[in-house]
């Protein structure tokens, strides 16, 4: 039985060296998953170097089975586990704390080097703090942790 013609003009391609290095690549998985030897491998990934076209680079994977390609990147769908959003919500706090720290030592510099007296930075770094500590109550509070199961459940 004759090849189809679409195969026949895949396999009169040109192998770029992308084409090589992946197809080297699949041998080498080949041979960590026990199908090939050490010298198969050496034999093969040679010739795969020197294959022209992709019908030479086929011919060298003919008894093997086809690579079974990475999974896939995930991508949006169920929620994070718990302890993900636990995580995050610790990263959301920790860093406006940074920036709270940060904003009050930019304010007390501000402050000395205008020449101190009255000790205005306090008021802008107390209301900073109350919203930091609401921040932080809103984020780590369990309250927040049965919202979003609830909400997970209701999904």
């Amino acid at each position: 039985m004759d090849r189809d013609p679409a195969e026949q003009r895949r396999a009169s391609l040109r192998a770029s060296d992308a084409d090589r290095e992946q197809f080297v690549e699949a041998l080498r998985q080949h041979h960590a998953e026990g199908r090939l030897t050490v010298e198969e491998l050496t034999e093969r990934t040679e010739r795969a170097y020197a294959a022209r076209t992709l019908g030479d680079l086929d011919a060298l994977a003919t008894d093997l089975p086809p690579i079974q390609p990475p999974a896939a990147p995930r991508t949006p769908g169920p929620p994070d586990p718990p302890a993900d959003r636990r995580a995050a919500r610790r990263t959301i706090v920790l860093r406006s704390v940074l920036w709270y720290g940060l904003l009050s030592v930019v304010l007390l510099v501000v402050w000395a080097m205008s020449g101190g007296g009255y000790f205005w930075p306090i008021w802008p770094i107390l209301g900073f703090a109350i919203l930091l500590g609401g921040q932080a109550f809103y984020f780590l509070s369990p309250q927040t942790q049965g919202r979003e199961r609830r909400r997970d459940r209701d999904r």
